[in-house]
């Protein structure tokens, strides 16, 4: 029996959910699916200080920001090579580009905006014009004026990113910024599913470097939490709540194709 089949044939009777992405690596594994919820800091508009203040405070986590770029840099160079590691070169180029820091200096200079909040609104803006651009590689770098608006975020609120995981999953969000895929802990992080996403991204090349299974633009749904879920790199599917019999028929027809054995399909 061919696999679609297979397929066609368990969903009716394990209430299975097959779903279909654009794969970036052609990676099999299972496990639960648990959802990535960034925090969403309170920030306040407008100031009550000196502007000039305000905008030391920017620069000054701008330079914080740029320093810990440098090392994540040299992490990655060392752990994945210079091709790679550049990403976080640019990063820090972005952080000096002379139109983003006069969005944020005109904010806080003539409207009273907090740092805070005019390194918001430059994120919003910068990143919904790369987002309406043409090109596929353009329309991806919006993900990096984001990463790198709540590094500077992170900076000016005293917080720090930390991705905790209680236990092996795979991590499902709308999408996933280059400099969280350093953050995950790689000894518990199964795979990466994004509802957005794109091939194009850094992101997806940081994710090819570290050899993590990742499937982009999958509507999986919030009531999955938790479920028992498994990404096929190869056909780009999801199946959520495949049941064991399943399991072991596709294991059976990606052992007779030659594809990964043993503990890829295992459900953990």
């Amino acid at each position: 029996m061919e696999l679609q089949e297979i397929i066609s044939a368990r969903r009716g009777v394990c209430g299975m959910q097959v779903l279909t992405g654009k794969a970036i690596m052609e990676q099999i594994v299972a496990g639960r699916l648990c959802f990535y919820r960034r925090p969403s800091p309170q920030i306040q508009m407008y100031t009550h200080g000196n502007w000039r203040q305000e905008l030391n405070r920017f620069y000054q986590a701008q330079q914080v920001s740029i320093l810990e770029l440098n090392t994540l840099y040299h992490r990655a160079l060392n752990q994945v090579g210079n091709g790679v590691a550049s990403i976080f070169s640019i990063h820090g180029m972005l952080l000096e580009d002379h139109d983003y820091i006069e969005t944020v200096r005109t904010l806080i200079q003539g409207q009273g905006a907090t740092a805070e909040y005019a390194v918001q609104m430059a994120e919003i803006s910068f990143a919904a014009a790369f987002a309406a651009m043409d090109s596929p590689y353009m329309r991806a770098r919006a993900a990096d004026i984001r990463d790198i608006s709540r590094r500077v975020l992170r900076a000016l609120m005293g917080g720090r990113q930390v991705l905790l995981m209680d236990e092996p999953a795979i991590l499902v969000s709308d999408d996933f910024l280059p400099s969280e895929v350093l953050d995950f802990d790689q000894r518990r992080l199964l795979g990466l599913i994004t509802r957005r996403g794109s091939l194009d991204s850094h992101t997806a090349m940081l994710v090819r470097a570290y050899h993590i299974p990742a499937i982009v633009e999958v509507d999986v749904a919030p009531r999955w939490e938790g479920h028992p879920a498994l990404m096929d790199g190869y056909t780009g599917n999801v199946y959520v709540d495949p049941d064991q019999e399943l399991m072991e028929q596709l294991r059976e027809q990606y052992q007779a194709n030659g594809r990964p054995k043993g503990q890829a399909l295992c459900v953990k």
